[in-house]
């Protein structure tokens, strides 16, 4: 499945695979809405159906690019999957709710 970046009700929705052969795409289309955000950003993960290891790098980066610009990110419906590739990598402490 392909992947689907949409906002509504000030949420970045997202869905689909949060994949290696999608991540970069993926990545300029949410800091196109990022930089255009202010203060809390809420990144709602609920129909997001297979991740993989870029779609932590992915919020890194995400992360990285919010920070200078005072936008805060917040996680939701974060996958298991997710949870368990940052706590493979030692990353437990990262706003991955």
């Amino acid at each position: 499945m392909s992947h689907q970046v949409s906002q509504s009700d000030g949420r970045i929705l997202l869905s689909g695979d949060l994949v290696f052969s999608r991540a970069t795409a993926l990545r300029w289309q949410l800091e196109k809405l990022i930089g255009q955000s202010q203060g809390r950003v809420l990144v709602d993960f609920e129909h997001v159906e297979r991740v993989d290891s870029s779609a932590l790098s992915l919020w890194l980066c995400l992360e990285r690019h919010a920070e200078p610009r005072g936008v805060e990110l917040v996680a939701l419906n974060v996958p298991e999957e997710l949870h368990s590739i940052a706590r493979l990598a030692g990353l437990t402490d990262i706003g991955l709710a």
